[in-house]
């Protein structure tokens, strides 16, 4: 009585030429997913952080009055300007950091060459090459039916989207 041998473990060839597992595989997407999560946090409490200071700095000092409206000069409002910009840009660029990690994962991809090989796969694929004769009836058949539930006429009748018939013209004199 002999044991089966374990089943083979898929494996898939890496971009640098060596073949990976279905664990290594999940590590390094996982890996960059984390490291998505990660600078997403970072960049929330930077974020968070600059707007905090801002909201302390608009308070106003005590021995100030209040008869005057605080002014802002065009250097400060491009200075605000610039940092709102950099903080989006770092947000948005994590963010994506962290969308990428979990789309590699989800469509176990590790490398640009692979999502290559599969787009090509996709666009090669045998699909429709043509219009199914029987099933563009079948639709025209359903749309007649729908229009003329709904009291509409359709193109060929001289409806909204159809040309004017010349027994139009003589129906209106």
């Amino acid at each position: 009585m002999s044991e089966a041998p374990p089943p083979a473990v898929q494996s898939r060839s890496s971009a640098d030429g060596g073949v990976q597992t279905p664990l290594s595989r999940n590590i390094r997407q996982l890996g960059l997913f984390f490291t998505g999560a990660a600078f997403m946090a970072a960049s929330v409490f930077v974020t968070r952080r600059s707007v905090v200071r801002r909201q302390i700095e608009s308070f106003p000092k005590f021995y100030v009055s209040n008869r005057s409206p605080p002014r802002f000069d065009s250097s400060d409002r491009s200075l605000l300007a610039v940092q709102a910009f950099g903080l989006a840009t770092l947000n948005v660029m994590s963010f994506g950091v962290l969308l990428t990690g979990g789309i590699s994962w989800g469509w176990d991809l590790c490398s640009m060459r692979e999502l290559r090989e599969r787009s090509q796969a996709a666009l090669r694929r045998p699909g429709r090459q043509g219009v199914d004769p029987e099933e563009e009836k079948a639709l025209k058949e359903m749309m007649d039916g729908l229009l003329a539930k709904m009291g509409m006429q359709t193109p060929e009748e001289g409806g909204e989207g159809g040309e004017k018939k010349p027994e139009d013209d003589k129906d209106q004199s």
